[in-house]
């Protein structure tokens, strides 16, 4: 029976019923998001990920002990989640896939985002014209590789190239290669394509241990990368092409009853289109975020607060409060004069300028909130329910 891999968000009774033949998967990310509402942090939730990608079980270990130092009991909580589901460690070696977390089931439901709220059939007919455009692009996009191949795969395969410079390797005389990184060790089997860091079994791409044995043995290691990360089988996945279809009033009229959209049922409040946000989830919004930065006073430097309620702050007088409204009023009413006489001189030298001041220089009362105010001409009131700088000036 061929063995496929499943990852999901469901639990492991509803997976295991209808996929009984396939290894099941939980998303490391939905862990995260739940295990987090207890134990919070930056810190912690880097440890969560250097113990989900870890692949094999000293690592995993040494990530644990790290890990417990930062609270009481946060291991135990973190290993409540059945770790065989959602750590590399434990991941079975034949998908050729390490992936960790649901995000492919999130790209396509955030590409399908302005389908999903239409009705049934013009929501599928939306998606069938996308996936339709969709796979002559992914079929251009192949044939634009430099390699036989795919581009993220000759980056993660170079990456590995760097790290291999760094290893020592050690070899037996037969088959056993035995490759020092740092103060770790790990036994390579080229034949049997096997490393004990179980980074090539997982990923089919060659780990640094193994392209340190494949340099030593004068091996190209490129050729060791698995099919399904080259240019034939890309090319394999999108060569079945989705058919034209004309429009509803072209299709063929037929006997058979009407399938009427169920009944709709208003539900209270606006409907949500947007993705749930989960606890600690940073906004992705055009600003940086301020979040976790300490309030700091500009009077005092303390943090917790700032000027306005600052203590060290020196009150402010009354003969201060009518230095400023005064130097507020002086400002705004030289600044309107001067913008009434640039505008009066603007008019008077235009056609029928005269004519246009002549009809401006009567001014109607005006309402400005709290009452009303009749000016004379290059007069300037203070409006007093507003601030200072609210002025009503005419035009001379």
């Amino acid at each position: 029976m061929e063995m496929r891999s499943l990852l999901s968000v469901t639990c492991k009774s509803v997976a295991e019923e209808v996929f009984p033949a396939c290894e099941h998967r939980m998303c490391a990310r939905h862990i995260l998001s739940n295990w987090s509402k207890k134990w919070r942090g930056i810190e912690r939730r880097k440890k969560f990920w250097s113990c989900a990608r870890a692949t094999y079980e000293a690592e995993l270990k040494k990530r644990l002990d790290e890990l417990n130092t930062l609270g009481h009991n946060i291991v135990e909580d973190l290993i409540s989640y059945n770790k065989e589901r959602w750590c590399k460690v434990y991941f079975k070696e034949f998908s050729k896939c390490d992936s960790v977390d649901n995000n492919m089931s999130e790209s396509f439901n955030a590409w399908i985002l302005g389908a999903r709220h239409k009705t049934i059939v013009s929501m599928l007919e939306e998606i069938r014209v996308k996936v339709m455009i969709r796979i002559p692009k992914m079929r251009a996009f192949a044939k634009t590789w430099v390699d036989e191949i795919s581009p993220m795969t000759l980056k993660n395969f170079n990456t590995n190239v760097e790290k291999s410079m760094k290893c020592k390797i050690h070899w037996n005389g037969e088959h056993g290669f035995e490759i020092q990184e740092g103060i770790a060790k790990f036994i390579v089997h080229l034949e049997r394509g096997y490393c004990s860091c179980r980074s090539w079994q997982l990923k089919g791409i060659p780990c640094a241990h193994a392209i340190t044995t494949m340099q030593f043995r004068m091996i190209d290691a490129s050729e060791s990368i698995a099919s399904w990360y080259r240019k034939e089988t890309y090319l394999r996945a999108y060569s079945n092409f989705i058919q034209s279809v004309p429009n509803m009033i072209m299709w063929p009229a037929i006997s058979n009853p009407k399938i009427e959209p169920p009944t709709v049922r208003k539900m209270p409040g606006r409907p949500k289109k947007n993705r749930r946000k989960e606890e600690g989830e940073i906004k992705r919004t055009g600003k940086l975020s301020k979040r976790g930065i300490a309030m700091t006073c500009s009077i005092c430097k303390s943090i917790k607060h700032n000027k306005r309620s600052c203590p060290s702050r020196p009150e402010a007088t009354s003969a201060t409060r009518t230095t400023e409204y005064n130097a507020t009023l002086q400002s705004s009413t030289g600044s309107t004069r001067k913008r009434s006489v640039v505008d009066s001189q603007q008019e008077s030298t235009s056609k029928g300028g005269e004519a246009k001041a002549s009809r401006r220089k009567y001014k109607s009362p005006r309402v400005v909130r709290h009452g009303v105010f009749v000016s004379k001409t290059g007069y300037s009131c203070v409006n007093q329910g507003l601030q200072s700088s609210r002025l009503v000036t005419t035009l001379q």
